[in-house]
């Protein structure tokens, strides 16, 4: 091997070496800002777990086809309250609500005005409300 060679070898060593000590450096102070942020299930106070029941219990959860996706409704009123509406409101509630779009895209997927839109979601969650209190309240 030539002095050019053996040079070349070595600065490549150097630089797997120092690139080798930055991951481990990296990898080190993620794990202690993970460490930081996380709290172990068993630490957690009654009331705290109480919350992990409702964020990964969906086994219970009424599920609604949007667009090709599932959308899983957790409370069993509100999805039966959802399920007395047309197709075409409960479509729109959801992707509103659950989905996060837009009045506008949601009028673009339809084929109608951001205003129409506008309305029948005020009107679906007015009889939404109108139903769930019939369900709490039997009027």
């Amino acid at each position: 091997m030539t002095d050019k060679e053996d040079k070349t070898v070595r600065q490549f060593v150097l630089f797997c070496r120092t690139a080798l000590m930055y991951e481990k450096k990296n990898y080190y102070n993620e794990r202690k800002h993970m460490a930081e942020r996380e709290t172990h299930i068993e630490t957690l106070s009654l009331k705290q777990s109480g919350m992990l029941e409702k964020i990964f219990d969906t086994y219970h959860a009424d599920y609604f086809s949007v667009m090709g996706y599932e959308i899983g409704i957790i409370d069993g009123d509100l999805a039966q309250a959802l399920r007395k509406l047309p197709d075409k409101k409960i479509q729109i509630v959801l992707l509103y609500y659950f989905a996060g779009l837009s009045d506008r895209e949601i009028g673009e997927i339809y084929g109608i005005g951001r205003s129409t839109i506008c309305d029948q979601r005020n009107n679906a969650i007015k009889k939404l409300r109108l139903l769930m209190e019939e369900m709490h309240y039997g009027k």
